[in-house]
């Protein structure tokens, strides 16, 4: 068959893989004993046959073809983009060939050059709808919606039962919030497919988008019927029960999940359904299972830590020795028990096994009253029994790490329990003689330095030096890294950190005082944020019927964190979005040296910090895709003017992330201010301890008492953030609407739990924008807002 005679076969369909050069009758012969072997699947022979086609004919465009096929199906990427790439290179006429080169192109990631190659293939092949199929998905996963969407459509004007690119187009409008149109594909494929168990999950997700919550829960089982193993319909259909208040069943469908396979996706739903449950399972199986995952969440940080505090509490105090030591302790308040009378014959052996109880020490602050004041009683049986004579006494390996987890703790939460003064005495005392011994080369009983570290941190002793150059046991090295190297460590960075403004203004002067004080907060693990995405990408899934305007494609996101404090949120945006890089800048030198260490341990190099005052930010001469500044611009002298230094840093349609205090739900915190003032307490440590204690003296129910119940109250700096801060500002839904209209600014929607209510108040409103009804919500629901109005808005695009 001589070259024109091929071509033609070709176009009828008989080219086994696209036009190329005609090849002499040995290599002939060759490949077509090597494509014989290949459709007949196996792989290895034809392989063999194609590689002797190549001595005979280096440039044998059909061979060249057919390795990077086989390459490619075997997932050596590489290796079908190396063969590829040459057959192009012999005869660039080859739609087909470029298409798979695209393939693997985009297994990569490297989608510009992947679309570079469907663009071309389109252009030899206009009708090409595989390729525009092609091009459609990598442009979809550039965030290019638009433009993905069209190639979608030319692909389905081709062949209307091409499946795969209405799928492609189904997904895009889902991502676009085009529900309906989202639907209406999906139900499509579904008539012809019906088998098609993603099909039924993608629909389900739209149905719920549109608040079609039992026809979505339908589609979701259907899916599980046809595909058990579909991990993220469990979180799915979850989420529609806990939005029903089903917690129970949520978490029994988050743990199916889980025993499929452990994704970030599943670990963080387990997490959202065990902080939503009412009470704990009765069931001693379930309560078993239950804790034992929240101590893998704890400890692998499947979350904040923070966030799983209070249900690691409740499962601790469900315990049979939990609610046994609450009860003595609870009893004898304000006495501090003996370890005898706190324990039992065989209560402290039995809680330093508890996994549970452990990981939350050494991972978050506890917020709980009860168990804190158990924890309290603990520390100070652990001060008698390390004063005592009995100090060198044997105490087994689960005791002592019991009590440096109970050290880790009180340095987490920056020594907040209460303290009487012969407890503080008795420490001074234990912290001197383990100097004297450290001085001496004399040999130190272990409890020593742990009961020490219980009170003050490590780093704060005369002897400090001596501690590491001895060798110890556990659990002492985690408790000299946590509270002697690391604080180290912050110091030497915090003379590298770099000034970018001055620092002038009196309230900022005063606030920023406070936070080299107090570093608010401190924290041990930040929350996984999964594969990054598109800021694009992000919000629309966030807000899927919000209107926004799209943001142009960029390869970098330049982003602002805005009052960055320890960086734990910024670390976690530096890893949430595709591109980031990161400029995060706080007043507080020492706030701003915590975050530089926890940004070296996790290994990132897209922030950079800097200290500075947002109010001088308009001096910097830079310009931001995407500001965040939640929980800052409430501390300033002037909340609004502050904003504005922010918007004019904002590019034309970039996005802000705001967090404001609000004035109806934070009426407890102004009355426990008052208090504060008319009682004449500081703001130094001890103060915080005392105010404390008497706030919580106060009945249950009492106004003053609530304050208890933030999250904030159970660390000393989070504390003196709470109710002794140095500027705050509450703010309200009308005050921020006319901020927005002042400013020419979109408001794209709150996030958090307030949603929710909207959704039922308001079910008929779905882009859930109108400020003023949000206004009347809060009205009817003073505590919708108790975490901060958290929203998203948008600069107009010019």
């Amino acid at each position: 068959m001589n070259r024109k005679e091929r071509r033609a076969a070709q176009k009828q369909g008989k080219g086994p893989l696209g036009p190329g050069p005609s090849p002499a009758p040995v290599t002939t012969s060759l490949f077509a004993a090597a494509f014989q072997h290949f459709r007949a699947g196996q792989s290895a022979e034809a392989e063999r046959l194609c590689r002797d086609v190549l001595t005979l004919d280096r440039n044998h465009f059909d061979s060249l073809h057919l390795l990077g096929i086989i390459a490619l199906r075997g997932g050596r990427h590489e290796a079908a983009i190396e063969f590829l790439d040459r057959a192009v290179a012999a005869d660039g006429r080859s739609p087909e060939c470029r298409v798979n080169l695209a393939q693997a192109l985009r297994a990569l990631s490297r989608l510009d050059s992947a679309a570079a190659q469907l663009a071309q293939a389109i252009a030899l092949r206009p009708d090409y709808g595989a390729a525009h199929r092609g091009l459609a998905d990598v442009l979809a996963q550039q965030g290019k919606l638009d433009e993905g969407r069209r190639h979608y459509e030319r692909a389905l004007a081709l062949d209307p039962n091409f499946l795969e690119a209405r799928y492609g187009l189904a997904n895009l409008c889902l991502q676009q919030g085009r529900l309906e149109d989202a639907v209406g594909h999906y139900r499509r494929i579904l008539a012809a497919r019906p088998d098609a168990a993603e099909a039924h999950s993608n629909l389900g997700v739209a149905l719920a988008a549109q608040d079609k919550w039992d026809e979505a829960a339908a589609q979701y089982q259907r899916a599980l019927a046809l595909k058990p193993e579909l991990v993220d319909v469990y979180r799915n259909l979850g989420r529609l029960l806990l939005a029903r208040g089903d917690a129970a069943q949520a978490l029994a469908l988050a743990r199916r999940g889980l025993s499929i396979q452990e994704t970030e996706e599943t670990r963080s739903f387990f997490v959202q359904c065990a902080k939503a449950l009412p009470s704990m399972p009765a069931d001693d199986a379930a309560r078993d299972d239950l804790r034992s995952l929240l101590a893998r969440a704890l400890a692998e940080g499947w979350t904040r830590p923070g966030e799983l505090s209070a249900p690691a509490a409740s499962l601790f105090k469900a315990s049979d020795i939990g609610r046994a030591a609450i009860e003595r302790v609870t009893a004898a308040w304000p006495r501090r028990l003996s370890a005898p009378e706190l324990w039992g014959p065989d209560g402290l052996a039995a809680v330093s096994r508890d996994r549970l109880l452990r990981a939350l020490l050494e991972s978050a602050p506890v917020h709980d009253v009860e168990l804190e004041r158990l924890l309290t009683s603990a520390r100070f049986a652990l001060l008698e029994q390390a004063a005592g004579s009995d100090a060198s006494g044997d105490i087994t390996a689960e005791v002592a790490g019991f009590y440096g987890a109970l050290a880790q703790q009180c340095f987490i939460n920056e020594y907040v329990f209460a303290c009487t003064t012969d407890e503080a005495r008795q420490a001074a005392e234990l912290a001197q003689r383990l100097g004297a011994k450290l001085g001496s080369d004399a040999s130190v009983p272990p409890l020593w330095p742990i009961a020490v570290a219980a009170y003050v941190p490590l780093h704060s002793l005369a002897c400090a030096d001596l501690l590491p150059a001895k060798r110890w046991p556990d659990p002492i090295p985690a408790l000299l890294d946590q509270q002697a190297h690391k604080p180290m460590l912050e110091r030497q960075i915090r003379a590298s950190i770099p000034a970018l403004t001055a620092i002038r203004d009196e309230v900022s002067l005063a606030v920023r005082r406070q936070y080299e004080d107090m570093p608010y907060p401190r924290w041990v693990k930040a929350a996984p944020v999964g594969k990054p995405a598109a800021i694009g990408w992000y919000l629309r899934n966030q807000f899927p019927a919000a209107a926004l305007h799209e943001p142009g494609q960029r390869n970098t996101l330049d982003v602002l964190i805005a009052g960055c404090g320890t960086g734990q949120h910024a670390i976690e945006t530096a890893q949430r979005f595709a591109g980031a890089r990161l400029l995060a800048i706080d007043l507080s030198l020492t706030s701003l040296s915590y975050a530089e260490r926890k940004t070296r341990e996790l290994g990132l190099r897209n922030i950079a910090y800097a200290q500075a005052d947002i109010l001088e930010l308009g001096s910097i001469g830079r310009s931001f895709d995407l500001i965040e500044a939640s929980g800052v611009l409430h501390h300033l002298g002037d909340p609004a003017a502050g904003w504005r230094v922010l918007l004019s840093l904002l590019r034309p349609g970039g996005f802000m992330h705001i967090g404001l205090y609000s004035a109806l739900a934070r009426q407890d915190v102004v009355a426990a201010r008052q208090f504060i003032a008319e009682r004449g307490y500081g703001q130094t440590a001890e103060d915080i301890r005392q105010c404390r204690q008497e706030l919580l003296s106060f009945e249950d129910g009492h106004p003053l008492k609530e304050v208890a119940n933030y999250s904030d109250f159970f660390t000393t700096s989070e504390c003196r953030d709470l109710i002794f801060h140095a500027q705050e500002h509450q703010l309200t839904i009308p005050q921020i609407k006319a901020f927005l209209q002042e400013n020419d600014l979109r408001f794209i929607g709150f996030t958090g739990e307030a949603a929710q209510l909207f959704r039922r108040r308001f079910p008929e409103d779905r882009a859930m924008a109108d400020l003023d009804r949000w206004h009347l919500l809060e009205s009817e629901n003073p505590k919708a807002f108790v975490n901060m109005y958290q929203f998203w808005i948008q600069k107009p695009a010019r």
